[in-house]
């Protein structure tokens, strides 16, 4: 499947809007789970679905409704209507190839993000689309698959430390958006760990299986940078934002998140600039290598011009040879011969030339 350019699955012409497709729903219910809190208290819930899930909220504590699975597209067309979100919205929402952006709505703003992952062992970047819709006291996290990122944030709920049982959704949507882009500085660190790893093997034995690590280090490096340009461009536009569910409190903490997002991007040039380097290394390092061979031929074909010279003149047919009546003309032809090419070989050596 491409990767860097990813078709929606929505038929060219059709309506816009969540279209809900009777086959893609089978079989493909999501599995929901409510975190209802405040200062003093927590309570979780696995509603069997999203109907059940309406009643468990409670307008004096947040809530924080869980959903992994986008393929129902009945349960999305539901959830639009109890929690009002728009069909556009829940259109991005069941579309695992939307790129990261914010929108703002009457009664809530929608983020979308990309979360990453990199195997050590193949270098490649996996990457899963999680997505949130923030009301007042509530916010709905979608996502196609577990995210590693919603632990660390549970597990600050549990242990009720800091500001997250009392900042509302607002405050809940920022810690979100900060694991997800804290998620992605492990991710980069990994890719410059392989690259620095690559780089010392290169130093120590080049080999051509280096080039295709450098071309895929290069392609998967461009991808992540693919992937993580746009939350720039969604952090600013929250920031900016009027919608009342992002305080000027709230708005410090995403000034933090944005300094991340830069930081990394900043990483990700320098990582591009050192695989470029690498691959010029290793071209020229090839070229070198060539030219030591072609330095190597051409002089043994220059030693031997000589003798081959030699060896050509007494090959010749003529009758009136008299070195060839000579009983020692063959040892003191051959004589001439190694003396010659041991003289040029050591010209050759103090000249440095091999």
């Amino acid at each position: 499947m491409p990767r860097f350019f990813r078709k929606s699955g929505k038929k060219a012409g059709s309506s816009p809007g969540l279209q809900v497709d009777v086959q893609t729903a089978v079989g493909t219910e999501p599995d929901i789970c409510v975190l209802i809190y405040s200062k003093d208290t927590l309570e979780t819930y696995h509603p069997p679905d999203i109907d059940a899930a309406l009643p468990l909220i409670q307008k004096d504590k947040t809530a924080w409704i869980q959903v992994t699975g986008i393929h129902d597209h009945f349960a999305f067309s539901r959830m639009g209507e109890l929690f009002n979100i728009h069909t556009l919205t829940l259109e991005d929402m069941v579309d695992p190839a939307h790129p990261p952006k914010f929108e703002d709505f009457d009664t809530y703003y929608y983020v979308t993000l990309r979360q990453l992952a990199f195997d050590p062992e193949n270098h490649e970047i996996s990457e899963t689309q999680v997505s949130m819709a923030v009301m007042e006291n509530l916010v709905i996290f979608v996502q196609d698959k577990p995210s590693p990122c919603l632990k660390a944030v549970e597990k600050r709920l549990y242990a009720g430390r800091g500001n997250i049982r009392t900042g509302g959704s607002g405050y809940l949507a920022y810690a979100l958006i900060d694991a997800v882009v804290d998620h992605s500085f492990d991710v980069i660190g990994q890719i410059a760990s392989a690259v620095e790893a690559v780089e010392h093997d290169m130093l120590e034995d080049l080999n051509s299986g280096h080039l295709e690590q450098i071309h895929r280090l290069k392609r998967e490096v461009i991808f992540f940078n693919k992937q993580l340009r746009p939350v720039r461009g969604a952090i600013l536009s929250l920031m900016k934002s009027e919608s009342p569910f992002v305080s000027d409190a709230v708005i410090r903490f995403y000034t933090d998140i944005l300094d991340h997002v830069n930081h990394i991007l900043d990483a990700v040039t320098s990582l591009q600039e050192l695989l470029s380097s690498m691959l010029d290394f290793y071209m020229s390092s090839q070229g070198n290598r060539m030219n030591e061979v072609m330095a190597t031929l051409t002089i043994i074909s220059t030693i031997f011009i000589p003798l081959s010279f030699l060896a050509g003149v007494y090959g010749m047919n003529f009758k009136f040879m008299p070195e060839l009546e000579w009983q020692g003309g063959y040892f003191v032809l051959l004589g001439c011969m190694a003396m010659i090419g041991g003289a040029m070989v050591v010209f050759f050596k103090k000249k440095g030339w091999f």
